[in-house]
């Protein structure tokens, strides 16, 4: 398991301010995925500075976000009052913690740009608690860097640097096989290969392509029902 004291600092200060200058689209074009269909309960755990809940917020009925920095929960906190938002609650809190306390609640969980932060012991105690804070048919979205793409291939083997706090990026099969070790059904699973969010969308059309087409595919979200 991580050391949680050096994963908060690693996820405070300049880290944080460096979220406040990410373009809300990366997160606006994954919204449309989801389906929301108005009146849900939204757990958006390991919420960072709360990007998505300006989207979600006039389509839910709460949206509650829940994350380990205090440095994140305060520019979150400050996100939902520019945006004048009140259908909102936010945790500075472990998220394990916090499921216990909301289990069979919510109709759906996201954990977006947050699995490849934590290692495989942190993410089988994390996504099975997030797992228990769903009902019934509720559904977890989880985005994450794709192993398979050739930029994170190269930065597994060292040739680029890859970001110290990506400790644990995974490719399909890898994600799938954790999930499914969490409780999910595989047969509830769905994933897509979708672009990045940056100038390398451009190599998405590649990710079509026979054989090959798995090194051009940047980022997985992956659904699944409970």
């Amino acid at each position: 398991m991580a050391n949680i004291e050096e994963s908060k600092r690693m996820h405070s200060g300049s880290y944080v301010e460096s979220y406040e200058h990410k373009p809300i689209t990366r997160i606006a074009n994954l919204v449309a995925l989801m389906n929301i269909n108005g009146g849900e309960l939204i757990a958006d755990f390991a919420c960072g500075n709360a990007m998505l809940l300006p989207l979600v917020a006039p389509m839910v009925t709460h949206y509650y976000g829940v994350d380990f920095s205090e440095d994140f929960i305060t520019a979150a906190k400050r996100r939902a009052e520019n945006h004048s938002i009140k259908n909102c609650s936010l945790y500075c809190q472990d998220i394990i913690t916090f499921c216990n306390d909301h289990q069979n609640q919510f109709d759906i969980a996201t954990a977006l740009d947050f699995s490849e932060h934590i290692d495989n012991e942190d993410f089988l105690k994390i996504f099975s608690a997030i797992r228990k804070s769903l009902k019934s048919g509720g559904r977890l979205f989880l985005h994450t860097p794709n192993l398979d793409f050739f930029i994170e291939r190269l930065k597994s083997k060292g040739i680029l640097r890859q970001f110290p706090e990506h400790i644990a990026v995974r490719n399909t099969a890898q994600n799938v096989e954790m999930l499914e070790q969490c409780g999910f059904d595989k047969a509830k699973m769905r994933v897509q290969h979708i672009a990045h969010y940056n100038v390398l969308r451009v190599l998405h059309p590649l990710s079509a392509l026979p054989v090959i087409g798995k090194l051009f595919a940047a980022r997985l979200f992956i659904e699944c029902e409970n």
